[in-house]
């Protein structure tokens, strides 16, 4: 059976935010007024916030189908947690039951696991990914999001905030937008906010850092996301 490849998945996150950024750059030179290029800046960060969490979630479902042992262990542990809730069963378990491990499962035996309701799993931070991949991965695999930079998981928690105040426009996602790009690890990223609070996620990540950079935050953003993203996967012999 055919096992997915990481690269794949990498590949084809790369071959959409080339497209996304390709897109928003030709939008940009074509837009003049400030209003129509932060409504193209919005929707280039949605899109890619929204493509990055599906890489995320097809990049552990891809480790996982390479090596399924602890969703195995997973499932284990939830059937023996079962039975032990129910004295009687695990009893008739513990003398006629038997727990068959699998060295492979499919692509859609492993959604069914990982995914149930079919809808991507969402992260809120950097943080709730690496807990994800310590749970579903071999430590082979997890490693790569465990060694994953500072710089890099400050840029993966920019992405995320900005993205969630884009669908969502509440008081709490901008704060978390605020607390997001004051993270040191952005320091000379030009993504990094100094002093003043950003008001209007949009509008900050439409601007240009400084007159030396001749790319918007956004362009930085995605750009900088594509090289973490290229970090988390890892070569195998």
């Amino acid at each position: 059976m055919r096992k997915i490849s990481p690269h794949d998945v990498l590949w084809d996150f790369e071959a959409q935010l080339e497209e996304q950024s390709d897109y928003y750059d030709s939008s940009w030179n074509k837009l003049k007024r400030g209003q129509q290029r932060k409504i193209a800046t919005e929707n280039f960060v949605l899109s890619v916030g929204v493509m990055f969490e599906g890489f995320i979630n097809d990049l552990i479902l891809a480790y996982a189908n390479r090596d399924c042992s602890k969703v195995m262990d997973h499932l284990e542990s939830s059937v023996k947690h079962s039975f032990a809730n129910n004295s009687k069963a695990g009893r008739a378990f513990a003398k006629f039951g038997e727990f068959k491990r699998r060295k492979h499962l499919s692509k859609q035996e492993l959604k069914e696991v990982l995914d149930p309701n079919g809808r991507n799993v969402s992260f809120p931070d950097y943080s709730a990914i690496e807990t994800q991949a310590r749970q579903w991965l071999v430590p082979l695999h997890c490693e790569a999001f465990v060694a994953l930079s500072a710089r890099d998981r400050a840029v993966v928690d920019a992405t995320i905030a900005a993205r969630n105040n884009m669908a969502h426009r509440s008081k709490s996602s901008l704060d978390k937008v605020n607390l997001a790009f004051e993270a040191g690890p952005l320091h000379d990223t030009g993504l990094r906010r100094v002093q003043n609070r950003i008001q209007r996620v949009g509008h900050y990540l439409k601007t240009m850092p400084n007159v030396n950079i001749e790319q918007t935050r956004a362009d930085i953003l995605a750009g900088l996301l594509g090289q973490a993203a290229e970090r988390l996967v890892i070569e195998e012999e």
